[in-house]
Order: structure tokens, then sequence, then C-alpha cells
């Protein structure tokens, strides 16, 4: 995760499957503009508000792919450049002391609370509550869509906007999107960072005995495609999350109760993993766990994860 307010993009970023992250040649994304680097974790002063013909210039209609219970389907939703135009002049100023979680929140928090933004959020959140009359779908739903938008570094933090503007994002960008989308539908969020791994994820409250370290607030990868609740991923260069994560909390709200049907999924899938026997030319796989591989795989819209044989 970065640690200034540059918006660089390297000439190669890692892309996420499931369960590890390889190595790729990057695709350069749109351009994220550069962002002040100051001290102290102040809000910026207040910009004078652009008029709605000024924000609404270049308007861009774009199609945001998601998977529910094995059926791929895709969220249009339109994004413009005034908007990007305003928020990157009002970055928040990224704080000194990164290890105090009472600053981390207010920090954080000031990416979800800028009034303009939320205006135009607004479309977003009410076009996924659409998607479905049952409350817990539309959270699987969002979450779904979050996870597969595109993985890419840049060494600032994006706005939730700047995400689906940019059509990419990392890991603490799309975490604090997701918080952002799940609030909004009710439900209590948090952001858990890890910080000998320099890696975000999103806490979504939960009943206990299936959250992350009995802290009440169940584990989301936000990278990539994955089953909520599924925390034993392995990261290139990191290896698994072994560390345990501080828990910023970004908004008070409902438990996600359904979330069992995610950890007895999850547990499942961690037991295929397990199962496979691994050489240097990859992962294979008996005939059940292929098939429950395959099952898992369909049903959540989960990266290509093919092992080379069947025994």
């Amino acid at each position: 995760m970065p640690r200034g307010n540059d918006a660089a993009v390297p000439a190669s970023s890692p892309t996420m499957t499931s369960f590890v992250i390889v190595e790729t040649e990057t695709v350069t994304p749109s351009p994220v503009p550069p962002g002040p680097a100051t001290a102290t974790p102040v809000i910026t002063a207040e910009p004078t508000i652009p008029p709605q013909d000024v924000l609404e210039t270049g308007g861009k209609k774009k199609p945001f792919a998601y998977a529910i219970r094995s059926r791929s389907q895709f969220l249009y939703y339109t994004t413009y450049d005034g908007v990007r135009d305003y928020l990157r002049d009002r970055y928040p100023d990224r704080p000194t002391d990164f290890y105090n979680l009472s600053t981390l929140e207010v920090y954080y928090r000031q990416y979800v609370s800028d009034p303009v933004q939320r205006s135009y959020l607004d479309a977003f959140v009410e076009n996924l509550n659409d998607r479905s009359t049952l409350r817990p779908e539309r959270a699987r739903i969002a979450v779904s869509l979050i996870q597969h938008i595109p993985y890419a570094e840049t060494t600032r933090t994006l706005y939730p906007y700047e995400v689906l503007y940019y059509d990419m994002g990392k890991c603490e960008d799309k975490s604090i999107l997701m918080a952002y989308v799940l609030s909004e539908m009710g439900y209590g969020t948090a952001l858990l960072l890890y910080y000998p791994e320099h890696h975000m994820a999103l806490g979504l409250k939960c009943p206990k005995q299936y959250s992350i370290d009995g802290s009440g607030y169940c584990f989301i990868e936000t990278t990539t495609p994955s089953i909520m609740t599924f925390d034993n991923g392995t990261y290139a260069g990191i290896g698994k999350l072994r560390s345990r994560p501080e828990i910023i909390r970004i908004s008070d709200g409902d438990s996600f109760d359904q979330i069992s049907e995610e950890y007895t999924d999850a547990q499942a899938f961690d037991a295929v993993l397990n199962s496979a026997e691994w050489d240097e030319k990859g992962m294979y796989l008996d005939d059940f766990n292929y098939g429950q591989l395959g099952y898992l795989r369909e049903k959540y819209g989960l990266l290509e994860l093919d092992p080379l044989s069947v025994s």
C-alpha cells in the first residue's frame, strides 16, 4: 500500500488471482493526476463547487462486470471528467503518524464524505439496489462488482468515484469504495489494515463466529474476485496474511447476518487448495476437488484457476 500522494503508475504491477498474485506485464491505465503531499491529517480547504454543467462534462458510460449465483452480468454507470477534475483538487493530506488509528479514521473518512462525490455516487448505489429486491443479494452484487474492477498500483489514494472513473484501483482504493457502497446500503464497515504486509481489505460487520480474529468484522478481499470470509490467500512477495489487522472503522450499521453461506463455501475452497498437489508446472486435483473448484469458480466468478490435470 503506497505512502505518497503522487499518482504514478509503475511499468508493471501485480495481478491477483483468488489465491495468488503473479507479476505480469502491465497495460498502463488512464493516467491518474498527481495530488499534493503535505504532512498533517487535516481536511483540505473547501474549494468552490463548480456548477452542474461543468461537473457533468466529458460523460462516459462504462460497463462494470459482476457475478451472482453463477450468472455473470453488467451494470452501466456514467462517469464525468468534471467530477474527476473537482476531486483531484482536494485530496486529503496524508497523516504523518500512520500508526494512530484515530488519525487514520479521520483521514479515510474524508474520502467517503465529500458531498459532490456523494451526489454522483448515489446513482451508482441506486443502480446496485435495483438489481435485486433482496437486501443481502444487493450487497453480494456490490462486493462482486468492486472485486471485478481491475487491480492496478498507484502511489496515492483514489476517491471512490475515481476508482469507477479510471476503472482500476489498488487494495486501499477498492476497499474504500467497497466501504462507501456497503455503508450506503446500511451495513457496518471498516478497513482492515495489515501493516507488515502493506495490504488492506474490507471489514464487513457480521456475526462474530464468522469474523476475522473474533472482531465482529468479516474479511473481504477487494482486489480480485474472491469468496467473502476467505482470508487464506497467498500473495507474491508476501505469502499469507499472518499479522493481525488494525481495524479502521468507517461506518456503523447493520450486520450481514446471511454470510454463513459464503463462510461454508470459503472453507470448501480452502480445502480444495489444501488438497492440491503442486510442482513447478502448477496444480493437480482429484476428481472431487476438481468438481468443487469448478462449482465455486462459476458461482462467484472467480478468476481462471485451472489444474494441469485431474487424477
